[in-house]
């Protein structure tokens, strides 16, 4: 069962070693198990990085020191480390229900080539039924959203997809103009625009130990610099037409007009928009 597929985990730490403990735990625990876990760690705190190295070791993953750019540059850095046919990112706030990697095994032997989308619950959901809930893709006025429609699906889920090597082999991979923010879900629709099936598995999902107050980046501007330029990514190149044209526009122009957005927040992050749209062409 499943030999010809090589499931390889990309997970991302910073600075959580009790956390990270958590997942690698609950990851040993499943009744199946990756072909390989790498861990690229972008922790800045000396004994912190000295845990992760035990951590590492404790549980035969491969550890290599992460580039320190940002969230989105430590996910495309440990993606190209991986050796496997697929590729699963992973976050060190995240924990398994049973049965777990089983189902993402599952979902790849019957659809190799499609990216699969984990949804989430949170450790203070008493009850997670299935299906699960479906990783979100953006509105064009700038908000996450699951469709009741997912045939021409585009969301992602940032840690917890399944993504086919050729992703990877033909270097699609997340922009890094920003540290930090919803620059995942530009990566969804670009993906989808690349001709790839993007299909939420809804047999399982993961258990989201979230904290606002230990993100990597809390840079109220980086948060919302990423947030204009995805809106703009999504409805100006990837999924242009004339009502997403106008939805993003009005958006935009009304947290203007609300002092939400400075002028010079939405300039800087349109002239990255150009920027990373010429790279893309």
């Amino acid at each position: 069962m499943h030999t010809n597929i090589r499931l390889s985990v990309a997970l991302v730490t910073r600075n959580r070693a009790d956390s990270l403990a958590r997942t690698l735990d609950s990851l040993r625990k499943q009744n199946l198990h990756p072909y390989e876990v790498i861990i690229s760690d972008d922790s800045d705190i000396h004994a912190i990085v000295s845990l992760n190295k035990k951590l590492a070791n404790k549980y035969g993953c491969k550890y290599i020191k992460g580039p320190a750019r940002g969230l989105y540059a430590n996910r495309n850095f440990a993606a190209k480390q991986c050796n496997g046919t697929h590729i699963r990112t992973m976050d060190d706030d995240h924990e398994f229900p049973e049965n777990h990697l089983n189902e993402c095994y599952n979902s790849i032997e019957k659809e190799p080539n499609t990216i699969w989308t984990i949804g989430e619950y949170y450790p203070t959901d008493r009850l997670r039924p299935l299906p699960a809930p479906i990783a979100g893709q953006l509105h064009p006025r700038g908000y996450s959203y699951a469709p009741k429609n997912t045939k021409n699906y585009y969301g992602i889920s940032c840690g917890a997809s399944i993504y086919p090597r050729s992703v990877v082999d033909r270097n699609i991979l997340n922009l890094e103009c920003f540290k930090f923010g919803i620059l995942y879900l530009e990566y969804g629709a670009r993906l989808y625009k690349r001709g790839y099936t993007i299909k939420p598995l809804r047999t399982t999902y993961i258990i989201h130990y979230y904290d606002q107050n230990n993100r990597s980046i809390s840079s109220k501007e980086v948060i919302q610099s990423a947030e204009v330029f995805t809106m703009l990514m999504v409805s100006l190149k990837h999924m242009k037409t004339i009502k997403n044209y106008v939805l993003t526009t009005a958006e935009i122009l009304k947290r203007i007009v609300s002092q939400e957005y400075s002028l010079r927040l939405v300039k800087n992050a349109y002239l990255i928009f150009r920027e990373e749209s010429r790279k893309l062409n």
